[in-house]
């Protein structure tokens, strides 16, 4: 449930930021600011160390800046849409080997 969770909510900031990136002049830099700090910050409560979760937030980057791509050109509907999808299947991929893993268990110190 909690990958689903996961993936429904980067999903979600991913169209967001492709709507509001497709219009020629959009503030780019905060809005995938935005998009990389919910991505990084996904995996929170998890055992994720920082390569996934940096990982995560770069596709989540790419697949915004991709997809606002695919949207404001039909031209370019076959290469963009093409990439957002590969970057969309790596990071479901990533965030499901993480978010069904269990956190190991923390030792107490003695």
């Amino acid at each position: 449930m909690s990958m689903l969770l996961r993936n429904l909510l980067v999903l979600a900031v991913e169209f967001g930021a492709a709507l509001l990136l497709r219009e020629p002049g959009a503030p780019w830099i905060p809005v995938l600011l935005a998009v990389f700090v919910v991505g990084s910050g996904v995996l929170h409560g998890t055992d994720a160390e920082f390569t996934p979760r940096f990982l995560v937030a770069l596709v989540a980057v790419g697949v915004a800046e991709l997809g606002s791509r695919a949207w404001a050109s039909p031209d370019a509907l076959s290469t963009a849409g093409t990439g957002a999808a590969i970057l969309l299947a790596v990071q479901t991929l990533i965030l499901v080997r993480y978010s069904l893993r269990r956190p190991r268990p923390r030792r107490r110190p003695a």
